[in-house]
């Protein structure tokens, strides 16, 4: 007996044949997603990670292999038929509409959460790829490419667009064939304005990582020359005489991630074992850096939790400094900090039951004395007296000292480093900053690197030691000795 694979695939996800236009086009979808893994080994690693915002995860990975394969196959934004657009003032509407809906579904999924039309829809940079569109046109018709009613027209369409009086958004990724004729756009853009429209063109032609044959580079020499010339190509002049090289970090994680390409290309039995053996016998030239991360003493943070309870706001107040201690005392990373949920807190206890990279639990304890249980304390106390049961630890507070259903964002974070530098904090910080601190505070106080490795939730203690933020001062005096 035959088996179609195309029907075995349908009869696993649906026990009955799809009835309704909804249910056919998920079973497309997911047979179409499933073939471009077999064919695109770069797609296949991806989908294999973790799907998270966290460097390490999904979004990481597609970034970098992205950037990998754009500089082989040259901007994507030069690939598009910008005539065909440029003529169809309706249809960039429908494709701006589109994309952005595509962006903020991308988005939720990478951090977990659902797609909300409410909320999602925020924080899409609208302009710069306006901008970037209107520019578009200007270049289109200085070369009299287009007349002036066309032009006239494109940027009316621009300028009024507004995503919320778009009705239908049918246009798929992938959903414009791109240009055989290869183009040159001699046009001034801004960082933000280039790579919104990058991402804009990805959206219409496909991404660089889905057109690019992974199959031509997959071989040893040409991989290790592909890899050479782009990391090369990254670089820049410290000075006239000198140029500055690579991180160690980034070659190490482009190297990881195409060894993992090659992997799921010797899966599919489309390389040999020999030619992934070759692959992963690629070396690049080793270093190391010092850990960028800024050190944070008791008496800085006893300065941003002044600084933070000083607010008019006094419930977000209380959330914040909830936030700094925890991130301070217990070292959690962002995406750990906002996936908390209140059952993870036991104060009983004390002890914090947390979800990691790569879904590993483990448990951070503190202690009853601590600047942390206070804090954690008392926005507990703020929580209970709220009467809407909310899952999250931390959620949104509104500027009427309301709590609100909203789970923060990774963003957040960061926003409320850079705000504690506005209200007077001697420096810049980043959330990253903490868990650097945690991790070197454990050190000086003499506890072993395996249990502060296991403290921190890393799998290596090589990571940990990248974490140490003693000084040289500290080094005075270790000197050998019989």
């Amino acid at each position: 007996m035959t088996i179609i694979p195309s029907n075995s695939l349908v009869h696993n996800d649906f026990n009955l044949r799809p009835d309704s236009l909804r249910q056919q086009t998920a079973v497309s979808q997911q047979i179409r997603q499933r073939d471009n893994f077999v064919i695109n080994p770069a797609l296949a690693y991806i989908n294999s990670l973790a799907a998270t915002d966290t460097t390490g995860g999904q979004a990481n990975a597609r970034y970098t292999l992205e950037r990998f394969s754009r500089f082989l196959l040259t901007s994507t934004f030069e690939k598009i038929d910008w005539i065909v657009l440029l003529t169809t003032p309706s249809l960039i509407e429908k494709a701006m509409a589109a994309f952005l809906i595509y962006r903020a579904k991308t988005k939720a999924k990478m951090k977990g959460l659902f797609f909300d039309p409410q909320r999602s829809l925020k924080n899409l940079h609208v302009n710069p790829l306006k901008k970037a569109l209107l520019i578009i046109s200007d270049y289109f018709y200085q070369q009299q490419q287009i007349s002036l009613s066309q032009y006239t027209n494109w940027k009316y369409s621009i300028e009024q667009f507004s995503l919320y009086n778009q009705s239908t958004t049918e246009l798929e990724q992938g959903w414009l064939p791109p240009s055989y004729t290869e183009q040159t756009l001699t046009i001034e853009l801004t960082s933000q304005a280039k790579i919104m429209l990058e991402a804009f063109s990805c959206f219409c032609i496909k991404p660089c990582i889905e057109r690019m044959d992974w199959y031509s580079v997959l071989y040893a020499p040409v991989l290790q020359t592909s890899m050479q010339s782009f990391l090369s190509s990254r670089l820049t002049m410290k000075s006239s005489d000198r140029k500055q090289d690579y991180a160690p970090a980034t070659a190490d994680n482009l190297l990881r991630m195409l060894r993992g390409v090659a992997h799921h290309a010797w899966l599919s039995e489309s390389i040999s074992i020999e030619t992934l053996q070759r692959i992963k016998a690629i070396k690049l030239p080793r270093g190391s850096r010092q850990s960028s991360g800024r050190y944070l003493s008791y008496t800085d943070v006893d300065q941003i939790s002044a600084l933070t309870l000083a607010q008019s706001n006094k419930i977000k107040a209380l959330r914040d400094n909830a936030i700094f201690w925890l991130m301070y005392e217990s070292g959690l990373r962002r995406a750990e900090v906002i996936g908390l949920d209140v059952n993870d807190i036991d104060l009983y206890l004390c002890k914090i039951r947390v979800l990691g990279k790569g879904n590993k639990e483990r448990y951070v304890p503190f202690s009853k004395s601590s600047d942390l249980y206070a804090a954690i304390e008392q926005w507990l106390m703020v929580r209970y007296q709220h009467p809407q049961q909310i899952s999250s630890f931390f959620c949104g507070v509104n500027r009427y000292q309301q709590l609100t259903s909203q789970r923060l964002t990774t963003q957040t974070l960061n926003d409320l480093c850079k705000h504690i530098y506005q209200l007077g904090f001697s420096r810049r910080i980043s959330p990253h900053d903490f868990r650097h601190s945690v991790a070197t505070n454990l050190l000086r106080s003499g506890y072993d690197l395996l249990l502060v490795s296991k403290f921190m939730g890393h799998s290596s203690i090589t990571t940990t030691q990248r974490y140490d933020r003693r000084t040289d001062d500290e080094l005075q005096g270790v000197t050998p000795g019989r």
